[in-house]
């Protein structure tokens, strides 16, 4: 009975609301391709901006999937005009959380007693909610403090609902984006999604990244409390702190904002071009600071989204973003075949697109580079990738730019004077350095062993 009522009220609204959106864009397609009327670009402008409103909406009544699927879509400039972008990248994952009853009785159920029983104190007001669970602080009778992330026990049943409208309505769609199969995209962020909602895989990310960060002086990880740690419950030590935005504890606490920019660049380049194994959703809310005995401390949160690359894909990765940075058209052409962009021959078509994108951004001053309109940038992009017929971003690299767009986002927020493409660049060729010579390490190993 629950599943009829969520089945027909999610799909009730995600029906009345892709509806007037779907009809409006085939109106206009179908006039432009089979009735040779010229649609102006004001009237196009103007219904991406209605129906980009119009999913907004959709995705903040509907919470959950949709809110992150804005998210990821809003990174699609291969794909979405400037004013869906614009407007989905305004969504937050943030919600109202669930009353403490619901989720004393799903950790009762979940950790076979009831939280009183098990912790020496809980608290029934939750430090954070998002799409698809919330935390809440907790001491062990050990003394340790954890922090008590906790799924919202009705999510999975949402999200399967959600996906089967969104995998329903792709068919409609994807006539006015031929050259991409959406339905690759639809099954990329659905295990991305599924994922996401397992805790127990969230808590071997925890561990991994726990591990390879290691050596990184004053940057913490938390651990994971395994006998608390469900497919729904994940328990982990808890770390005292601030946001690193917190303009008040900074000022207060004495922190050098400068060296938090570096240290939380060298960990990201770090887990990014050297692990290949990184938390893609470096928010605010995600990174926290405290000063203790004189000593900055910075604590990574939450991987629930982590993207991991495959060996190939990772090197691929490596190898075209050193090609960026030293400008090496050829390498960086061969990075986009290699990394599933374009084909080989779509390449050598784009050769003087690339060569033109390159010579109007790479040779920036560092004052130049502070006054760039991201905005035009971004239409900028749109406009080249519009140029190379049958360019398919994919969604990996689509989170690996995010990130990368995150972190720049985070900097300014710290010091909006400095560049932190600019104070990245040297952490970044530093990683791939390091990645370059393990690769050609590995295929000198391979090339022994053949031989």
């Amino acid at each position: 009975m629950k599943r009829l009522f969520h089945t027909v009220a999610r799909g009730f609204l995600v029906f009345t609301h892709l509806a007037p959106i779907y009809l409006s864009y085939f109106w206009l397609w179908f006039r432009s391709r089979y009735l040779g009327w010229k649609v102006p670009p004001a009237t196009w402008k103007a219904a991406h901006e209605r129906h980009a409103e119009r999913f907004y909406r959709l995705a903040v009544r509907m919470r959950g999937a949709f809110i992150k699927l804005g998210q990821i879509l809003s990174m699609r400039v291969d794909l979405l005009p400037r004013e869906w972008t614009t407007r989905l990248s305004l969504l937050q994952d943030k919600v109202d959380p669930s009353p403490w009853s619901v989720v004393e009785e799903h950790l009762t159920r979940e950790l076979g007693a009831h939280p009183d029983e098990i912790f020496e104190t809980i608290a029934h007001e939750s430090v954070n909610a998002a799409s698809f669970g919330q935390v809440h602080r907790a001491r062990l009778k050990d003394g340790r403090d954890v922090a008590l992330k906790v799924k919202y026990p009705d999510i999975d049943l949402k999200l399967s609902i959600d996906l089967a409208n969104v995998r329903r309505a792709i068919p409609f769609f994807n006539i006015f984006v031929p050259k991409v199969k959406l339905s690759v995209i639809y099954d990329e962020v659905r295990r991305a999604f599924e994922t996401e909602l397992d805790y127990r895989q969230e808590a071997e990310y925890t561990r991994m990244i726990g591990k390879n960060l290691a050596g990184f002086p004053g940057v913490t990880i938390p651990e994971v409390v395994d006998e608390y740690t469900t497919g729904s419950v994940i328990c982990t030590t808890f770390f005292e702190g601030y946001k690193v935005t917190d303009r008040e504890a900074l000022e207060r606490e004495g922190a050098d904002v400068h060296e938090i920019m570096k240290r939380i660049i060298a960990a990201y380049t770090h887990m990014i071009f050297v692990d290949g194994v990184f938390q893609s959703d470096p928010h605010p809310g995600n990174i926290l600071f405290r000063v203790e005995d004189g000593e900055l401390r910075l604590c990574i949160l939450d991987f629930g989204q982590v993207k991991v690359f495959p060996e190939e894909f990772q090197a691929q990765v490596v190898k075209t973003s050193f090609a960026y940075l030293v400008r090496d058209v050829d390498g960086f052409l061969a990075g986009m075949v290699g990394l599933g962009f374009v084909t080989a021959a779509e390449a050598e078509l784009a050769r003087p697109i690339v060569e033109e994108f390159f010579q109007r951004y790479y040779d920036l001053s560092p004052d130049e580079v502070k006054k760039l309109d991201f905005a035009k940038i971004r239409d900028d992009v749109k406009g080249t990738l519009d140029q190379i017929r049958g360019i398919h971003i994919p969604t990996d690299v689509v989170l690996y730019g995010r990130t990368l767009a995150m972190l720049n986002g985070l900097c300014t927020a710290l010091d909006s004077s400095v560049n932190g493409l600019i104070l990245a660049k040297p952490y970044i060729m530093e990683a791939l350095m390091k990645m370059q010579m393990k690769l050609a390490a590995a295929e000198a190993q391979r090339a022994s062993a053949a031989g």
